[in-house]
């Protein structure tokens, strides 16, 4: 029985140990809902993707840049990652606040979501796809990062905003 524990012991002990160096092969996603409260709780910055359904520059950040390890490590590790369909027609809240897709379901996807259109107006409106914004613990958004982004032009940005 004494061996049978040590050769437990032994086993998950060394589970623990490789799993903490593996690679991190996606990013953790969460609900804004999710990650507003732990960006408020632990003052850490909310990575906010926005994406539409269609559109190529979207399927290819997607499949590419944010699939790439590097990529994954640095949002895991200094953001709380939230994805987002910039034309939902869920109800969102953010920051006690709830947003809506104005456009009735019945006419189709192809108007902004409320949320979208909050976050990106102050750069300087452009309604481009993908979006990435940053929001800090206040929920204020500091920082806007319109359109594709390749691997290392992301990681140059985001390695920035990280000093």
């Amino acid at each position: 029985m004494k061996q049978l524990t040590v050769v437990l012991c032994f086993f998950f002990l060394s589970f623990s140990v490789f799993s903490q160096g593996q690679e991190q092969k996606e990013i953790h996603w969460l609900s804004i809902e999710n990650a507003e409260e732990l960006t408020e709780k632990y003052k850490s910055d909310m990575f906010v993707f926005f994406f539409i359904n269609g559109c190529p520059e979207c399927k290819k950040m997607k499949a590419e840049t944010l699939k790439n390890p590097e990529i994954v490590k640095l949002i895991n590790e200094n953001f709380f990652p939230v994805m987002l369909n910039a034309r939902t027609k869920d109800t969102l809240e953010f920051n006690g606040k709830r947003y809506f897709n104005q456009q009735p379901i019945a006419h189709g996807k192809s108007f902004r979501h409320d949320l979208y259109h909050e976050l990106v107006k102050d750069g300087k409106y452009q309604y481009v796809y993908p979006y990435i914004i940053i929001i800090n613990g206040k929920h204020q958004v500091t920082n806007y990062i319109p359109g594709f982004f390749p691997k290392e032009r992301l990681k140059r940005s985001l390695q920035k905003l990280l000093k």
